[in-house]
């Protein structure tokens, strides 16, 4: 059976298709028939215009209309700014790209295609912070007009694709520059659902890392969506982390409804990717829940674990004030940080500090984020075993931060069986002026159970040790903190007994002192220590022993003379031994001076005689130190005299120091340091 339409219906739709067909052939036509050349240079004139940029396309050109607006450019470059490292602020070897026309008439940009070969972007700044993305007629345009000249245009991708191309950050003020790497990225919309799936094969600062999974749209993410989709998994060289949720990204803060895992085998890539140390004790695990209500963003259940150690916490946020408020609840029965410390001895060569070679960081402190935002911390820890690992029990800690000024009070734990309390503040309400001041004070902690702790177990006998530390100084950094600070150390010890292995447990330095001050301590089951002290007043980073180190055994009476100097970390310490009489020790036996120099991370032992201290009085001391000379014999023997050298040391140790005067400018070296032994 066949269908016969209308003569008028048939002859309508005859000349719809023909219409169409030549509609069609006249589009093609007109496609070949485009000077592209002209078009082309009329497109990279108008660049110009708007950003006095030049764009250059040096390569092959090809323009498609259907059945969408598609593009395909090769060499492809535009220029820097002026001052620019470099002529060309990026760079693509090929450019594809396709748009969707009927969205083009609603004001949408929907780019269903986006092919990158090797492009080569470089960001960067000037001397005073100003970008290369800034351009000049553009930059005064976006003054009056705010919104860009947008007019309400959407933009959407569906489908990018990006192959060995990279990113570089560059800081002109620093002269630092940072690069992205990217082997491989693919953006691509999902068949059903409003997501795009995400595969990164990238390396940042030359470390490889994957991105894999899916999120939302991007126009979703650039309209501020509340609730954008994301379920993403990173990956580099022992180490992962994944976040599965919504991210909001309407509030003050961005901050994910969901899950979030971290799991750290090894620090090494993630100290890479961060471009400095990274301070998390291997393994580590975490895991953490995200929800909100109003403007209070919760974090709980929160826990961490890395060995032993568990810790549980509860993180609050809320940005509905002036400034966003975080408050921090954790509790722990064991945080255990030793490993830090033996991964720190264990490969550096013993460097101590890192590869720095220093003992203070000079990492500099997260000024401007205290100023950012307030708070408060509470955490309770049954036990906390330091990086030296000396432990701490029953620790307590309350911290408070308010514009910009963070106070740690109280700061409890008990050690040894003593009580430690401690108090911080640090003030960073002024960039370039911040002030730290560290209080600590501890009563009654047994040397035997710290030794015993620390698995030196019978060691030590007794020994209850009183310290105070009381300091002030800048808070850039604890490098430049020490370095500038002002105060006193001031530790005491009272009678113990000490096997005569007993110091090896502190270090190479401590042993060979020990050693040389009295080489008989290793013959005996037990050496008596009546007392020992140490007081060093501390002046712009200056830690000065003017015969405030001491200790008193049945055998050795021991002083110290010298400086420490915190700013560079250099050690000068002249050390005395003299002999108790009627113990069968004869003088020649000992070290007649011991002198411990380098730096705090180095330091090293030698032996100054006593006839070296001589001629260093007798020839060179007149005209160096004033008449230093003139001491000679007397003021040897007033140094061996004194009976009881921890009294010495506990009341100031020489009258000059006793009375508060600083050390002259002219004691210095070796010279100054024997004044000070034996004044």
């Amino acid at each position: 059976m066949s269908l016969r339409l209308p003569r008028r219906l048939a002859l309508a739709l005859a000349a719809v298709a023909a219409f169409a067909v030549l509609a069609v052939a006249g589009l093609a036509l007109l496609v070949h028939a485009i000077d592209l050349g002209k078009y082309a240079r009329l497109a990279t004139d108008a660049v110009q215009t708007a950003t006095g940029r030049e764009l250059r396309i040096r390569g092959r050109l090809d323009v498609e209309l259907l059945p969408r607006l598609a593009l395909v450019a090769e060499d492809v470059s535009f220029a820097n700014a002026p001052w620019g490292s470099r002529p060309d602020m990026a760079r693509v070897k090929r450019l594809e790209a396709s748009v969707a026309l009927l969205p083009l008439l609603r004001k949408q940009v929907e780019i269903t295609r986006l092919v990158l070969v090797e492009p080569d972007v470089l960001l960067e700044t000037d001397a005073k912070g100003v970008g290369n993305w800034v351009f000049g007629p553009r930059a005064a345009a976006a003054k009056s007009d705010p919104a860009g000249g947008a007019g309400g245009v959407d933009f959407e991708v569906s489908d990018v694709r990006i192959d060995r191309g990279q990113l570089t950050w560059r800081n002109g003020a620093r002269k630092e520059a940072v690069r992205l790497s990217v082997e491989r990225l693919r953006l691509e919309r999902r068949a059903l659902g409003d997501a795009l799936n995400v595969d990164l094969a990238a390396a940042f600062r030359a470390q490889p890392f994957t991105l894999k999974g899916s999120m939302g749209r991007v126009q979703r993410l650039l309209a501020g969506d509340a609730a954008w989709p994301v379920d993403l998994a990173f990956a580099t060289a022992g180490a992962h982390a994944s976040a599965k949720g919504t991210i909001d990204f309407s509030a003050r803060i961005p901050r994910l409804e969901g899950d979030l895992r971290a799991d750290v085998k090894e620090t090494a890539a993630l100290a890479q990717l961060a471009g400095g140390p990274v301070a998390l004790p291997t393994p580590f695990e975490l895991k953490a829940r995200g929800t909100t209500s109003g403007d209070a963003y919760t974090v709980a259940p929160l826990r961490a674990t890395f060995g032993k150690s568990v810790i549980d916490g509860r993180v609050v946020l809320t940005t509905g004030g002036a400034r966003p408020m975080v408050a921090a609840h954790l509790k722990a029965p064991l945080v255990d940080l030793s490993p830090l410390g033996a991964r720190g001895r264990g490969g550096g060569g013993g460097g101590g500090g890192g590869g720095s070679g220093r003992v203070f960081s000079d990492a500099p402190l997260p000024l401007e984020a205290l100023r950012a935002f307030d708070g408060t911390l509470d955490a309770a820890i049954e036990r906390l075993v330091l990086v030296n690992g000396i432990p701490l029990e029953k620790v307590q800690v309350e911290a408070a931060l308010k514009d910009g000024q963070l106070t740690v009070q109280p700061l409890r734990a008990v050690v040894g069986g003593g009580a430690l309390d401690a108090r911080m503040s640090l003030d960073a309400r002024r960039a370039g002026a911040s002030a730290l001041a560290l209080n600590v004070a501890g009563k009654g902690i047994s040397a035997e159970k710290v030794a015993a702790s620390m698995g030196h177990a019978g060691s030590v006998t007794g020994g209850d040790i009183d310290l105070a530390l009381n300091l002030a100084g800048p808070g850039q950094s604890l490098a430049r903190f020490v370095g500038g600070a002002n105060g006193e150390i001031r530790a005491t010890m009272g009678p113990a007994r000490a096997s005569g292995a007993a110091l090896d447990f502190g270090g190479d330095v401590l042993t060979r002192v020990a050693d040389l001050a009295n080489p008989g301590r290793r013959s005996v089951k037990s050496n008596e220590i009546r007392c020992a002290v140490v007081r060093l007043p501390v002046r712009a980073g200056i830690a000065t022993a003017q015969r405030t180190i001491a200790m008193e055994t049945a055998r050795v009476n021991l002083v110290a003379a010298g400086t420490i100097n915190l700013r560079n970390e250099t050690l000068d310490l002249a050390l005395r031994p003299t002999v108790n009489e009627g113990l069968g020790i004869g003088a020649a036996s000992l070290a007649e001076l011991v002198r411990v120099t380098g730096t705090l991370a180095h330091p090293s032992v030698g032996i100054d005689t006593l006839g070296s201290a001589r001629a260093a009085l007798s020839v060179g001391g007149a005209i160096l130190t004033g008449g230093l000379s003139l001491l000679g014999e007397a003021a040897l023997k007033k140094g061996a005299a004194d009976p009881h050298p921890c009294q010495t040391a506990l009341a100031g140790g020489v009258a000059a120091e006793a009375a508060g005067a600083p050390a002259q400018p002219e004691d210095g070296g070796m010279l100054g340091t024997i004044r000070r032994l034996f004044k």
